[in-house]
């Protein structure tokens, strides 16, 4: 993952001069969704207070001992709790409070994180609640959560929140490139999704990439006016759409290839999800124009209201099929 200190620099920036004016919250809730680094945030924090070679700025040195320990999740004074299986159960909690309740081993500080906050029991909460309220000692925790919502109101009322931002669709394109998703399929699935970890789960679908394939064939016979196109319906999309979510994300895809053909018209390739096909769209904007692009995208968007009120599916693909026919005319 890119460095936190540039996925979240200003927050970095922030919390460093926190650490060093020693004016830090007991309990901090560091909320927002998959990738925007909220465990790498409270790690980076807790080495801020611990390195022993802090630049003037006070950021951690990353490489000395104290540094590696605690990345390492090996630093006596740093506790990080996780679920254990699909929650964070009281005993886990149980063991943190007896850890709150022991002086640090190597200073007079310590440090917990608690990872996806919201999956914690009813009775891990209340007993979390009630150290919360009674807190003992040196003591700083990070409860980290993508779902603040189901975290309980009490607990949230005695902790600062803090919300990281989400990350930009380049951010996210990097960080699939990095985790060996091609240039072109991480284009895509950023502008899809714009979540690492839901992009990250989609490259690995090859049911969906194969979607793609056959959209973009259909879609190029939909051009053509081929009639072709509406046994592409049946045989190479329709097989590939189990349920209204996949449903959904076929139209949400298709408008971003029409998109992309707009975008190619007026010659804003560096925004463009489909990189991967950026000849054959200029080739296609060429020849459509402008004005019939805008037309298939109103179009397309009008499918959604069809969805939304369960007309039969592969219908909708059909006259979306007709309807597109028609509108490029070639």
């Amino acid at each position: 993952m890119e460095a936190i200190t540039q996925l979240q620099a200003n927050l970095t920036q922030h919390f460093a001069k926190l650490v060093k004016q020693d004016h830090l919250a007991h309990a901090y809730l560091l909320t927002g969704p998959s990738g925007t680094g909220k465990k790498e945030l409270a790690v980076w924090i807790s080495q801020a207070i611990y390195c022993r070679q802090k630049d003037e700025q006070g950021y951690p040195c990353q490489t000395c001992i104290e540094c590696r320990r605690i990345s390492e999740n090996s630093h006596p004074d740093v506790v990080r709790i996780a679920p254990e299986g699909q929650s964070i159960k009281v005993d886990q909690i149980r063991f943190l409070k007896s850890e709150f309740s022991k002086s640090g081993l190597e200073s007079l500080r310590k440090i917990f994180i608690i990872e996806d906050a919201e999956k914690m029991t009813t009775g891990a909460a209340n007993s979390l609640l009630k150290f919360l309220e009674e807190p003992s000692g040196l003591v700083n925790a990070f409860l980290l959560s993508e779902s603040p919502q189901l975290i309980l109101p009490t607990i949230i009322s005695r902790c600062q929140t803090v919300e990281l931002a989400a990350l930009s669709t380049k951010q996210i394109v990097k960080e699939l490139v990095d985790a060996q998703v091609t240039p072109g399929k991480a284009s895509l699935l950023a502008h899809l999704c714009g979540d690492y970890e839901q992009a990250l789960a989609l490259s690995q679908d090859q049911k969906f990439e194969k979607l793609v394939e056959n959209l973009w064939e259909w879609y190029n016979l939909t051009l053509r006016g081929d009639l072709r196109a509406f046994v592409d319906v049946q045989v190479k999309l329709m097989p590939y759409l189990e349920n209204k979510a996949e449903q959904e994300r076929l139209l949400q895809v298709l408008v971003l290839l029409i998109r992309d053909t707009m975008l190619t018209y007026y010659q804003r390739q560096d925004e463009l999800a489909f990189k991967m096909y950026l000849p054959q769209l200029q080739d296609i904007a060429a020849h459509i124009g402008g004005p019939r692009i805008v037309k298939a995208l109103e179009i397309s968007l009008k499918s959604w209201q069809k969805l939304a009120v369960n007309v039969n599916f592969q219908n909708i693909l059909e006259e979306l099929t007709l309807n597109l026919s028609e509108c490029f005319g070639r």
